[in-house]
């Protein structure tokens, strides 16, 4: 039986990532994760750009979370990083996202009885936060990201191990995010 080359499918998109020319220099290993993190900072708001805040709560189904909370988790999600990465900041409604009592990460599950923060609150947060995040990760040394870290991920753990973990849920959470919207009657997420 002859022996062919398998075709693969290339996906291909109209955008370029535009990145600022000192990230680009300081990167080391992990570019591409920094990559990530610089395009989902976008994603995010694209993906909730022109939803009202009084929409933030609609939800597909009673076993679906809506996008005030998969929004809050997300933004909570990286500034449980921030003291790894040397910061001092906070989000100011990590109580209503975090739960103690439950295993790590100590995530809180969505509650019908909270009032969750409106998008625009979110979006705030997030936004402060970005451009921060993404720098502070381009600089982690090699030796920084190779360390071990409390947290388990199913990537491993080191440092590096853990933010590859994080950039793979953002997206898996930005996705669900644009479901969402299409749901709510709005155009596709932009990639611009």
């Amino acid at each position: 039986m002859p022996q062919t080359t398998p075709k693969i499918a290339v996906c291909t998109h109209p955008f370029s990532l535009i990145m600022p020319l000192y990230l680009i220099k300081k990167m080391s290993s992990i570019q591409p994760v920094t990559k990530q993190f610089i395009l989902q900072s976008r994603l995010f708001n694209n993906v909730l750009e022109g939803i009202e805040d009084r929409k933030g709560s609609d939800r597909l189904s009673e076993y679906v979370n809506h996008l005030q909370w998969i929004a809050g988790h997300l933004t909570n999600s990286r500034y449980h990083l921030a003291p790894l990465l040397g910061l001092s900041v906070h989000f100011p409604y990590a109580d209503v996202y975090t739960d103690l009592s439950q295993p790590p990460p100590h995530n809180r599950a969505i509650d019908p009885s909270v009032k969750y923060p409106s998008l625009t609150e979110i979006k705030k947060s997030w936004n402060e936060f970005a451009a921060g995040f993404a720098e502070k990760i381009s600089a982690l040394s090699s030796e920084r990201l190779e360390s071990e870290t409390t947290a388990g991920v199913p990537t491993g753990k080191t440092l590096s191990d853990l933010l590859s973990f994080i950039a793979s849920h953002e997206s898996y959470h930005i996705g669900q995010m644009s479901i969402i919207r299409k749901s709510l009657g709005m155009p596709a997420m932009s990639y611009k």
